[in-house]
This record gives structure tokens, sequence and C-alpha cells, in this order.
């Protein structure tokens, strides 16, 4: 009888070893999980946990049918990259990396600002507004081509037609970006970005280029003196400005904010104080001392009383 059992456990031993499973060689799982003794056939839901795979199921995957993906019992052998199982709508044109617009809870791209930046030609201005066919012509076939992030690529027909000033007639070059940026909403002044270090705009030179530049002539350099847009002040009404004052510069005592605005000989304290010491806050303009506009030498009598 014991010689009966023992052949019994080793026959059923043998045949159990023999049968291989259908998800592979190398599955391990408990056959518990996913079936019971009543029907094979029938899959038990909500026991098995996906997320600790390594293709955890968020979004859209949640609810896709696992045939969908394991296309064999042999589960290790499903492919985790998107394009095992979406086609390429775009073609190639923009790579294989899917997870880098998309997510799994839509196809629809949220960060159309972030992606640009990540390629050097960031929205801004007025191109954080414009239609993306305009720069993208094969975006209807759902194709991204390489296209050229240079400015004249693009605005080559609005550098042609421009008049004022004339950019061709003038000889500008076509890098845009050397006056215009891409931050203003605009072609004009609020756009522009020239670098004019050597001769700053600011103040009362914050002005548009052709009012300097005439005849739509840049070739020609300009003097940085005054007087080559100011005149020789001889319709000032200090008359000593054509006298005394013609040797120095006028910025010596005015500035681009104004000629009135905060007039300040930049001299004076070297002979007589006035924006330190005793004088210092006690006037206002510079006429509050010199009164003779002929000579416009000082009056101390103007604040101070001698003969008492």
């Amino acid at each position: 009888m014991r010689q009966l059992i023992l052949f019994i456990f080793i026959v059923l031993a043998t045949t159990a070893s023999a049968i291989k499973s259908p998800h592979g060689a190398g599955f391990k799982m408990e056959c518990g999980v996913c079936h019971s003794t009543a029907d094979w056939s029938k899959i038990k839901t909500g026991e098995f946990n996906h997320n600790k795979t390594h293709f955890p199921l968020v979004g859209q995957h949640k609810t896709v049918s696992c045939k969908k993906c394991h296309t064999t019992l042999e589960f290790s052998k499903a492919k985790t990259n998107c394009s095992a199982c979406h086609t390429d709508v775009h073609q190639g044109t923009v790579g294989n990396d899917c997870e880098r617009c998309h997510n799994s809870n839509s196809w629809i791209v949220t960060k159309v600002k972030q992606l640009h930046r990540q390629v050097g030609f960031a929205l801004v201005g007025s191109h954080a507004t414009a239609d993306c066919n305009s720069c993208h012509k094969s975006a209807s076939m759902l194709r991204f081509d390489p296209m050229s992030t240079d400015c004249y690529s693009c605005h080559k027909a609005k550098y042609n037609a421009t008049t004022s000033p004339n950019h061709k007639t003038a000889g500008f070059d076509t890098d845009c970006a050397r006056c215009h940026t891409m931050s203003g909403r605009d072609w004009s002044a609020t756009g522009r970005g020239f670098d004019h270090g050597f001769f700053p705009l600011t103040g009362g030179h914050n002005r548009a280029c052709d009012e300097c530049h005439i005849d739509n002539n840049y070739s020609v350099k300009l003097s940085r003196e005054c007087s080559t847009c100011h005149g020789v002040a001889n319709n000032n009404p200090i008359p000593a400005h054509q006298t005394k004052y013609l040797k120095y510069s006028c910025g010596d005592c005015h500035s681009t904010q104004g000629w009135a605005a905060g007039v300040r000989f930049k001299l004076h304290d070297s002979w007589f104080g006035i924006y330190s010491g005793k004088h210092k806050g006690k006037w206002s303009k510079c006429t509050d001392c010199h009164n003779n506009d002929a000579t416009y030498k000082a009056n101390c009598r103007n604040c101070h009383d001698f003969d008492r």
C-alpha cells in the first residue's frame, strides 16, 4: 500500500512539474490572485494591483481592456512605449517621446508655451497669441516639420514693405532682433530693442528713429553734440548762454529729462557751494541768484540784506 501511495505521489509531482504556465516560465504570481476554482476563464477584477508593476495604470489606461495591451498571455512581453499601441500621427516630425507633449489623461497639449521655451523659442509678445498654423504650415496635417526660428524667415515680406524707415533702402541687416524685441506687441518703438548705448535714448531722447536719422539715412554717423539738434541757443531767453556759457557743454547743466528740469551746474561747487554747505536747498532755480541776464552775475542781495 505504501508503494502505491508513493507511486501516485511521484506521478502527480512529475505531472505538475511538466505543466507549463500559459503566462511564461518566469511567471511567479499566485493563480488565485486572478482566477478562482469555479471558472478559470473568469478573471477577478479589483484584486490585482497594476500600479505595483513598472507600468502603473493612470488616466485613460484605467479603462482600457487588458487585451488591448496584453495581446498574448505572456504578460512580460507587453511593451510600455507609447508607439507600441498608438500610431504616430505626427509622422516622426516631433520624435517618439510622446510624453514630452501628451499625458495619459488626454491627447490635448496643455503646455504649449513651456514646450516652446524648451526648444529655444519662447511664445512672448505677439507670438503668444499668434495662430499656430501661421508658423507651422503643416500643422493641419498634424505634422510639425523642423522650421527656422530666424525672424526674417517669417517676416521677410514685412521687412521689404516697411517704408518708415525703409529697411531695404537704408541697408538694415535682416537680424530683426537687433532693433526689435519679441516681447513687443508690434514693430513700433514699444518693441524697440536696438542697443543705442553709445547715445542712450533716455528722457527727451526717447523718440522715433527718423526724427534724428532723416531721409532713411542710417549709414551717416550723427554727432553726439547737443548743438547738432538743438542749435547754439541763440533764442535762449538768458543771453549768457551765447557768451560766458558757450565754453561749457550743455550736459554740464542740463539732462535729457528736459532743458528746465533738474538744471544743475556740475562745476558750481568748485568755487561756491550751492549743492553743499549752508546754501544747499536755499534755491529752486538759477535765477534766484543770477538775475542779471546780460552777465548772469549772482546778486547776493536777493537773499541777504547787508545794510542791517
